[in-house]
């Protein structure tokens, strides 16, 4: 009787073969989970973009009622309920305040729904990061991968989005 099997070089083949496409894989699945975050990332800037657009168009309509900040040019507030009133700090408030009538950069968190996996920083008054705080050092620029908003600066120049993603 004849034993049949493979053989030890059948093996060996076989298992090169693997290896040698494991080698091309495995870097795909790899990426997969940095263009996961590229894409998070870049979608922050869209929601942001768009509710800014929205915000915009809205603190020109006849329809919501605004009002001057006093001794501010470029602050107004947004009664967004019709309510007639302007509470633009309540916790649950949905009535805003626009800057150069654009989201102030200390609002932006609190006008977008994120995931708790990004995190954000703030620098000075004028520029805002959310994004991955990858090596947990409390900072996202460190880990240059964040979307970086800066709020508008006059009446003729409005806000601005970067994404940044060399890091993720």
């Amino acid at each position: 009787m004849k034993n049949t099997g493979f053989t030890l070089i059948e093996l060996v083949v076989v298992i090169v073969i693997l290896g040698i496409l494991s080698a091309v894989a495995l870097p795909k699945y790899i990426n997969l989970s940095s263009d996961a975050r590229i894409q998070a990332v870049t979608q922050l800037k869209v929601s942001v973009k768009a509710a800014n657009d929205l915000l915009f168009l809205k603190s020109h309509m006849p329809s919501y009622s605004t009002r001057p900040v006093s001794g501010r040019l470029d602050l107004i507030d947004i009664d967004m309920n019709h309510d007639g009133s302007f509470d633009v700090f309540g916790v649950n408030s949905v009535d805003i305040r626009l800057k150069w009538r654009y989201i102030d950069n200390t609002d932006i968190l609190k006008r977008i729904d994120i995931s708790d996996d990004f995190s954000s920083e703030e620098q000075g008054i004028d520029y805002t990061y959310i994004g991955y705080d990858l090596n947990n050092d409390g900072q996202v620029r460190s880990d240059n991968c964040y979307f970086k908003y800066t709020q508008a600066q006059s009446d003729s120049i409005s806000a601005a989005y970067e994404v940044v993603t060399t890091g993720c």
